[in-house]
């Protein structure tokens, strides 16, 4: 869809104007954020998958995405222990402030699933200063509680976790606030029941080729009035042509199907990785989907999708795959990662 105006985001003499004209931007929820339909996620550039992370290439991809009119960037302290805010820190500190919106995240901070979440107030608060210093900006647009269906007592998102986002937006150091989570149904519980405006909602692999589940919740946030954060289309690696990292979660009878599926896209020259974040950006409902990359391959690629869609080839085997593998019911991976993470922490209290 062709913009009627130029974002809020656009610069003259920075972007590319004939390629920002041609970007579709909607608002994020209530928020004034008005976003580029594909956004920049920053887990890759942490190290989270088996990309090679070099970064003069990275600051090449990055800087070619933001001045073709992507305008949202999303990372956390999770992605690579700090290394993703710290690249992005020395990559945006050459780019004007004015060209993107930045978001990071709270509460998750290391790979130890047993180890690497502290949902506390002052962690909290802490641990995002050290985000700022890292990203080397004095706010961030939107500032999010990554993954809150880790925490042991949901109702510490509530007493701490969400006042301390709070507390930070206050300051003005975070224009706005949100939650981040695999799992749906837990998002109504936090949501429900909290005082604290909350204004966006992130969910991850939850609209993709294997599981619709999020289109159910669409209207549910839309009613609460949240803008909807749409990461991981290929399933956090799970449907494109190149395989998948070690630790990925989903279940192996998922894994085989999707196996199967990047054989027969490799067979017929389509790299299923564009058809997974075809199939994103046309569901409905959502505001923005992200994408992460490290070269300027997966980058032009994503770029040729939302400038110019499929070939006919390619929605042909589009087609072709949904009706040939994806016509049962959705499957996640629900569980998997939490009971693992119980599962840890008896033993560490076994072992003490």
């Amino acid at each position: 869809m062709m913009s009627e105006t130029l974002p809020p985001t656009y610069v003259e003499g920075f972007h590319y104007k004939d390629k920002v004209e041609k970007v579709s931007y909607k608002r994020l929820g209530n928020t004034d954020l008005i976003v580029s339909q594909l956004g920049i996620g920053g887990s890759v550039l942490g190290g989270t998958y088996n990309d090679k992370i070099v970064e003069q290439n990275v600051r090449h991809c990055v800087t070619e995405a933001l001045k073709s009119g992507l305008n949202y960037i999303d990372t956390s302290p999770f992605y690579g222990e700090g290394s993703s805010e710290t690249l992005l820190g020395k990559i945006l500190k050459d780019v004007p402030r004015q060209s993107f919106y930045l978001a990071t995240k709270v509460g998750r901070y290391e790979s130890n699933l047993a180890t690497g979440f502290d949902f506390s107030l002052q962690r909290i608060l802490d641990e995002f200063e050290k985000s700022l210093e890292r990203l080397g900006v004095d706010y961030v647009d939107l500032l999010q509680v990554h993954d809150f269906e880790f925490c042991l007592n949901q109702d510490q998102i509530l007493t701490d976790a969400l006042v301390a986002v709070d507390q930070i937006r206050k300051s003005g150091k975070a224009k706005y606030i949100g939650i981040t989570g695999y799992p749906l149904k837990p998002f109504h519980y936090i949501l429900d029941n909290t005082n604290i405006r909350v204004d966006c909602v992130l969910s991850y692999c939850r609209n993709i080729f294997t599981d619709n589940e999020l289109q159910n919740h669409i209207p549910y946030f839309k009613e609460k009035n949240l803008g909807i954060i749409n990461a991981s289309p290929t399933g956090m690696g799970i449907l494109n042509n190149g395989g998948w990292a070690d630790w990925h979660p989903a279940h192996d009878h998922i894994k085989e199907r999707c196996a199967k599926v990047a054989a027969y896209c490799k067979a017929n020259n389509v790299e299923l990785g564009k058809l997974s974040v075809f199939h994103n950006i046309q569901a409905s409902g959502i505001d923005i989907t992200l994408l992460g990359f490290a070269n300027m391959t997966i980058l032009n690629i994503n770029l040729d999708l939302m400038f110019n869609g499929l070939s006919v080839d390619e929605k042909k085997i589009y087609d072709e795959i949904q009706m040939k593998f994806f016509s049962g019911p959705s499957e996640n991976w629900e569980g998997v990662e939490t009971d693992k993470r119980l599962q840890l922490i008896e033993e560490m209290k076994t072992q003490n």
